[in-house]
């Protein structure tokens, strides 16, 4: 009878780990270039659009003590236009680009488990989509509050490149921050946080929410208790989040 083949050597076992890694980082290279292509196909249709979208986003500008936005050099229109183009294919092909950020987890899960992908794709797509209407909604406030700190006699003038940036800077963090769920679930799947952690600080954090609210809202005690609201809730959903990932967590260790 033959003799069973004798356990690989160390410097194999590093060579093996070393493909691994090697093929890990190739897959993200894919994932990155695709990436960059819709993006880059995103922008192009947003740049087709530029002139209507940057219309559309001084629509919360309304011009107070002869409050007025201009361009203040050269090429400051075109790269508004750029901008305005990007931050639109961003938001266009988000479910594209989240497809392949789940995707490049998607060789580390059980077969069971990539099944939920493309429900969480979509979730994250509409979650992503939907803080970007919240901040949408949120921005007149903030920019009246901005407006009424101007010094009498003193004209004003806001450069137009400045006023889209702190608008897309808004549709951009609300986007992101509700995602939060989400990225407390992927933190819970990791061993990072577990539930009772959040619990445990949930004063903590609904203080920091409410300080960010104050910062982010005029000196109104209503509009920063509606800006409150959907974000004490995203912590809560998070913690709900954290426990089914603490769960699965749980699970695979046994089946392992």
């Amino acid at each position: 009878m033959d003799n069973p083949l004798p356990p690989p050597s160390e410097p194999e076992e590093l060579s093996a780990k070393a493909m691994g890694f090697l093929e890990h980082l190739e897959e993200l290279r894919i994932r990155l270039i695709r990436i960059i292509l819709i993006l880059a196909g995103g922008t192009a249709v947003g740049l087709f659009f530029s002139e209507s979208l940057v219309q559309f986003l001084l629509l919360p500008f309304h011009p107070q003590n002869n409050q007025h936005l201009a361009l203040l050099y050269p090429v400051e229109g075109f790269t508004v236009r750029i901008k305005v183009a990007l931050t639109a294919g961003l938001f266009l092909t988000s479910p594209f680009w989240f497809m392949q950020l789940w995707g490049f987890i998607g060789p580390g899960l059980y077969s069971r488990e990539r099944k939920v992908i493309i429900p969480v794709v979509a979730i994250s797509a509409g979650m992503f989509l939907l803080g970007a209407a919240f901040g949408w909604w949120m921005l007149p406030y903030a920019l009246r509050y901005f407006q009424s700190l101007t010094v009498p006699g003193v004209e004003v003038s806001w450069s137009l490149a400045r006023y889209i940036d702190f608008v897309l800077q808004i549709l951009l963090a609300f986007g992101l921050i509700f995602e939060l769920p989400l990225f407390i679930y992927a933190a819970a799947r990791l061993g990072v946080v577990t539930p009772q952690t959040l619990r445990r600080y949930r004063r903590h954090a609904i203080i920091v929410i409410l300080i960010i609210a104050a910062i982010l809202t005029p000196p109104d005690v209503f509009t920063q208790i509606i800006l409150s609201i959907p974000l004490i809730i995203l912590y809560e959903v998070g913690i709900l989040a954290a426990s089914t990932a603490n769960r699965q967590r749980r699970g695979r260790n046994l089946a392992e």
